[in-house]
């Protein structure tokens, strides 16, 4: 399934889940973000094994691909284990840990950010999500990431707590309930 998506300024980008051929892309747009941001603790990069086991149904990832070919960002959906689900912040009992999707890692290249793709990632990702089985949406983002805070939250995620998380790094965490939306 492929999205035709225009931007703001008339840019066309194809929204689409991506596959096993997008791995070596995906992991370039991975290091570079790792490399360059300004506040790394802002970015916590996962490896190829950990794109590949979404590719194969612990979650999904969706690509966007530029207009003169390759990919220009990429989001990462993930359906938690126990030990991983953010559900556990906001102490869910067990049936609603079972309903938790986490929108997990969203990164765009250097040169197409400023386009609105992770907005428009994100879109085609809450659109693929089995709403009968995952309806409790979470994410983690830094506090002061404010751009993709903003983002989410203009999405309807709503911040429901601030934790230490991956190896004690400050998070907002984030639900977005779709049963009350």
């Amino acid at each position: 399934m492929q999205n035709n998506r225009y931007n703001h300024m008339g840019i066309h980008f194809a929204i689409r889940r991506a596959d096993e051929s997008d791995v070596p892309e995906i992991m370039t747009i991975m290091n570079e973000a790792k490399n360059d941001m300004a506040h790394p603790e802002w970015f916590v990069a996962d490896d190829e094994n950990y794109i590949r086991e979404h590719l194969q149904g612990k979650g999904y990832v969706i690509v966007a691909e530029s207009p003169i070919g390759g990919i220009a960002g990429f989001f990462v959906v993930k359906y938690p284990e126990d030990e991983e689900n953010l559900g556990t912040y906001l102490e869910f009992d067990r049936e609603q840990l079972a309903h938790v999707a986490v929108m997990d890692s969203a990164v765009v290249g250097s040169v197409y950010r400023g386009n609105g793709l992770q907005e428009q990632m994100l879109e085609e990702a809450e659109s693929l999500l089995d709403k009968e089985k995952y309806y409790y949406l979470m994410c983690t983002i830094h506090p002061d990431n404010e751009f993709s805070r903003n983002n989410m939250e203009s999405h309807g995620y709503k911040v429901k707590k601030i934790a230490l998380c991956y190896g004690g790094l400050p998070r907002c965490i984030l639900l977005k309930n779709l049963r009350k939306c």
